[in-house]
């Protein structure tokens, strides 16, 4: 189906997902990647196709659950300036829905999963945008202002190297090109930020809801990026939710997509320096 939401055309699937495939601006380029079904992750619950755009997933990752294929159809619908896309239960047991609605010149991305009543257990939102190499990803280093205490982390996989070349790391911001290489990813927490992406003269920012003080995967990194062999991510993970008797979890995000000349000022917009 195809919608637009304000000044942004979206795309979104009806015989898989839910998943989001497109989104441009008025007269624009592309914005995300689209992929091949080469890439792929094959598991015992079968394969599941990356395809590119924006996807919903479950955390901590696990492949049982997190890989449940999502070869099925969606239900799509437009109402009332909303756009959203529904899946049937996963065989994880999990139902998976995405709504978006335009605010101003932004777009407000809200995410949820629940149990279908077969899934006994607890899970985090976790929302993933795909973009293609080329660019620079932008990710502030910020939190709370506090006197003596801890006010943010930067975490990373076990596959990753902060003496990456692709990264420069300063106080108040990491930045990493997306370019072909190792793959690699870092997270940033515990406070809700946002994430940028420059490549082409535009910059799309996400930015992050707060989680409200609740426990969140991987070291609380809220905020994740990834930088693949064919593709990079900007991700944020919501608070983990117990989804037995009627819980749900979710994520919201906030994406804008600014006109932008130089990296500089795309970092600018990011940071909000």
């Amino acid at each position: 189906m195809d919608a637009r939401l304000g000044p942004y055309h979206i795309e979104v699937a009806s015989e898989f997902g839910p998943r989001i495939t497109s989104l441009r601006l008025e007269g624009g380029d592309e914005v995300l990647a689209r992929l091949g079904p080469e890439k792929s992750i094959v598991h015992d619950r079968g394969t599941f196709y990356l395809r590119g755009g924006h996807r919903l997933w479950a955390s901590p990752e696990t492949p049982d659950i997190t890989y449940a294929p999502d070869d099925h159809h969606c239900d799509v619908a437009m109402a009332d300036g909303v756009l959203s896309v529904s899946a049937p239960a996963d065989s994880a047991g999990l139902v998976k829905e995405i709504t978006l609605a335009a605010d101003d010149r932004s777009l407000v991305v809200s995410h949820r999963i629940e149990s279908s009543g077969e899934f006994s257990g607890s899970v985090a939102a976790w929302a993933i945008t795909q973009f293609p190499l080329g660019g620079r990803i932008i990710v502030p280093l910020v939190g709370e202002e506090t006197e003596f205490s801890a006010n943010r982390c930067l975490v990373m996989w076990p596959y990753s190297s902060i003496e990456d070349p692709r990264v420069t790391l300063a106080d108040d911001v990491l930045e990493l090109k997306a370019v072909a290489g190792p793959r690699t990813k870092f997270g940033v927490g515990p406070a809700p930020g946002r994430l940028g992406y420059f490549r082409d003269g535009l910059v799309f920012v996400k930015e992050i809801e707060s989680v409200a003080g609740r426990p969140v995967p991987d070291l609380g990194a809220v905020g994740q990026v990834y930088v693949g062999d064919g593709f990079c991510e900007l991700e944020s993970v919501g608070g983990i939710t117990d989804l037995s008797g009627g819980g749900f979890a979710a994520v919201r995000e906030r994406w804008t997509i600014f006109d932008c000349g130089d990296a500089e000022a795309a970092v600018r917009l990011t940071v909000g320096r």
